[in-house]
């Protein structure tokens, strides 16, 4: 049996600002490396 656990997170607005800036940095990574994938053939 797996437990499974849910959490809420109210960040203030300086996290907010950083959570932003964190999450559109990865977003930018990853769509560099989906694409070297798809160019690479893999």
């Amino acid at each position: 049996m797996k437990a499974r656990y849910q959490y809420r997170f109210y960040p203030t607005d300086q996290q907010q600002k950083r959570l932003a800036q964190l999450f559109g940095c990865v977003r930018v990574v990853w769509n560099d490396a989906l694409a070297l994938c798809k160019a690479s053939g893999k």
